[in-house]
């Protein structure tokens, strides 16, 4: 699975532009038998199971990203967040300075890397900085303006991470993590679970614009009923420097999490239960967990009158370019959906 992983998570889809991960998804789901349609937005349905209630397991396509707010006449490219966007920006987003990065012009992809005033100038320039602020960082793509311009850059192109997805020993270590691992452990499980051996009527959603605002998954609640839904994501873990125990109790390497509440929606009871007892039933270690700066499409189908579960994999450094998870928590968390479909 560490191929599928590695592949979808490598890809280009961010907010608003998912289009190559949708394509591939609907190729990839084809290809496993399923019966697979495309809404208007993008959202990617494919169905397996004839009999049963209807079942829903969703995970998104999109990533995050910036989008250019400005050219700077020398060339340089200002920026806007991708998501909510405001004058300043925290600290703990300085690990953006330096990061390369691909600028999805409208005739390819430009190389980049996201410059700031650094080392023997920044000494002679500015005080130590109290705040951080997004005229305190830029990329750099070594084009002029009109360059840029005439290769199809302008305000609104988005700018996602340039990184590898690379095994750390049992480690995986990548951009987009969030959600594309999700949508190769939805594969796995409509690839090891035969479709008369299922309890339900499942429908997969490869949904679109989660990390703006849960549109993808909005439009898939009020387009169809289903009797219940999991929410696939990547989750927390508190098994670094400065964060421990008492803040968030999840560890790589432990297993999957079941997620009981986030900063939105808390997560249905009963079918949380069933999670529950479908893991112990099937010999499979899980985690429990309260998630708290964190929202997932399960919030907008609760919304919709689905009831939802959420479940996840646990990893260090969500929102970056260098996401980690435990490989062994993946493959858990598909024999952990599996044996649920099978119930």
């Amino acid at each position: 699975m560490y191929d599928l992983i590695k592949e979808l998570s490598e890809m280009s889809g961010p907010i608003g532009q998912e289009g190559p991960v949708l394509d591939r998804m609907e190729a990839i789901w084809r290809e496993a038998g399923a019966r697979v349609e495309r809404t208007r937005i993008g959202n990617v349905l494919a169905r397996v199971g004839e009999t049963g209630p209807k079942l829903l397991m969703a995970a998104h396509a999109d990533e995050l990203c910036y989008l250019v707010r400005a050219i700077d006449p020398r060339g340089f490219l200002w920026l806007a967040n991708g998501q909510a966007w405001q004058r300043t920006t925290s600290f703990s987003n300085g690990f953006t300075i330096g990061q390369r990065v691909r600028v999805l012009a409208r005739s390819g992809e430009i190389p980049g890397v996201i410059g700031s005033i650094t080392g023997h100038v920044a000494s002679l320039s500015q005080p130590e900085p109290r705040e951080l602020s997004w005229y305190d960082f830029w990329v750099d793509t070594g084009l002029s303006a009109s360059e840029l311009r005439e290769a199809g850059v302008t305000p609104g192109t988005r700018v996602i991470w340039e990184a590898t997805t690379d095994r750390f020993g049992p480690h995986v270590v990548g951009k987009a993590l969030d959600d594309r691992a999700c949508l190769a452990i939805l594969t796995e499980v409509i690839r090891r679970v035969p479709a008369e051996e299922m309890k339900w009527q499942l429908t997969l959603a490869c949904t679109v614009q989660e990390e703006i605002g849960l549109v993808g998954a909005y439009a898939a609640g009020n387009r169809e009923e289903f009797d219940a839904a999991i929410v696939v994501e990547i989750g927390l873990a508190g098994d670094i420097p400065g964060v421990g125990e008492s803040m968030m109790p999840v560890h790589l390497g432990a297993g999957p999490i079941l997620v009981h509440k986030d900063a939105q929606v808390h997560y249905d009871y009963n079918l949380t239960v069933a999670m529950e007892q479908t893991a112990a039933e099937s010999g499979i270690p899980i985690q429990h967990a309260v998630f708290g700066s964190f929202g997932s499409d399960g919030g907008a189908l609760m919304k919709s009158d689905i009831p939802s579960a959420l479940v996840a994999f646990p990893a260090r450094y969500t929102h970056t370019p260098f996401e980690t998870a435990h490989l062994g928590d993946v493959e858990n968390l598909v024999a952990w959906l599996c044996a649920f479909v099978r119930r």
